[in-house]
């Protein structure tokens, strides 16, 4: 008997979070026929899921918000392929998804607090005002999706206050981790300490405070480095700072890193000063390769860890962190703090629960959607 298809609906395949857990979770299903969809010509992650034998559907959409019209466009694919049930993950997937005119169960993926107050302050006036529109657009077509799936209860309580969608309608499985991969032994460290973070080379991860705080770090111990992973917009104004506090030779903009688990293997401290998350990915790798953690007091970091396994410094304060990094270097317990995180993300972040969880959702719905 063939098994049912989720065919995955996606904006495009760049190598990101929401895009990477489509790939650990499509390429572990046990009990569905994975489809992905990349609504674009944005391939990055395409070899990995060749590799993965994942079927794999470019099929490039006008990136606007004529959302109906690309649904018409998107019915005759949807039709070939038969599928189930269809999942959407990023923004335009899930607003075409709304107006796609089928009876099969509509999941969208909730992977961001897109209304969070933190983000919206950054934006310049007309951006919010934009936001605010699209945000009321959201609010009144969530109607036609059966279920939504939040990556963290934060996001689940957000969209519940924000749009008024029925606590009942949304579930929480949070993105999973292979404990395999990030679970290495630590390797021996040096006299040098080296501080790393990760992300997206955006404002809102934190990273131009981060750089200020460890330029005043390094005049107390001048043999520090920081290692920063990622790619983004922010990556020539980052290096402007770096060069103008002169730190040219200890603070190093990797780009992003494949073999990101390594990094974090040698790191003696990985630092976190991110405004707003979704699930905070890179936050969890740390917690699972047991490096001490130093990150900031939002929500979202404080649904995963608790201060007797990290140092929580005040989000978006400077010197705030420069006292927790430098506390950091002259802790005594980091062994109990780094084991106690450890094990409540192997618990709660494995990749194959995670997997399991979702499985059993999709089978849920599909006999609720049926028995109608």
């Amino acid at each position: 008997m063939d098994k049912p298809i989720v065919l995955f609906l996606i904006d495009g395949l760049q190598v990101g979070g929401a895009e990477r857990s489509l790939l650990e979770t499509a390429r572990r299903l046990i009990h569905f026929s994975p489809v992905v969809c990349v609504l674009s010509d944005s391939l990055a992650l395409l070899p990995e899921f060749q590799k993965s034998e994942i079927r794999v559907i470019s099929f490039p959409l006008p990136r606007n918000y004529r959302f109906a019209n690309n649904a018409k466009r998107l019915l005759k694919l949807v039709r070939e392929i038969q599928p189930d049930l269809i999942h959407s993950f990023l923004f335009h997937s899930d607003m075409i998804l709304r107006y796609l005119p089928v009876s099969i169960p509509k999941i969208t993926g909730l992977v961001s607090n897109s209304y969070a107050p933190r983000r919206l302050n950054q934006l310049s006036w007309k951006v919010r005002l934009k936001v605010k529109i699209l945000k009321l657009w959201d609010k009144s077509t969530a109607k036609y999706i059966d279920l939504f799936i939040s990556n963290s209860q934060v996001i689940k309580t957000a969209y519940t206050n924000q749009l008024g969608i029925p606590a009942y309608k949304i579930k929480v499985i949070p993105r999973g981790r292979d404990l395999g991969r990030f679970g290495k032994l630590r390797k021996e460290h040096t006299a040098t300490k080296t501080f790393i973070s990760v992300g997206r080379l955006i404002p809102s991860k934190g990273f131009d405070e981060l750089v200020r705080a460890f330029a005043e770090l390094r005049k107390k111990y001048p043999d520090i480095k920081l290692i920063i992973a990622g790619e983004g917009p922010e990556r020539f104004r980052l290096e402007q700072v770096i060069h103008s506090l002169g730190l040219t030779n200890s603070v190093i903009l990797s780009g992003t890193i494949q073999n990101i688990e390594d990094l974090f293997s040698a790191a003696d401290f990985f630092v976190f000063p991110s405004h707003y998350e979704g699930l905070p990915g890179a936050l969890i790798e740390a917690m699972l390769s047991r490096a001490p953690i130093i990150c900031s007091d939002i929500p979202e970091n404080k649904e995963c860890v608790d201060e007797s396994m990290v140092l929580f410094h005040q989000v978006g304060d400077q010197t705030d962190l420069l006292v927790k990094m430098d506390q950091a270097l002259t802790l005594t317990d980091w062994k109990l703090r780094t084991q106690r995180a450890y094990d409540y993300a192997a618990e709660h972040f494995e990749i194959a629960r995670i997997v399991k969880e979702y499985e059993n959702t999709y089978l849920v719905l599909l006999k609720t959607k049926n028995s109608f």
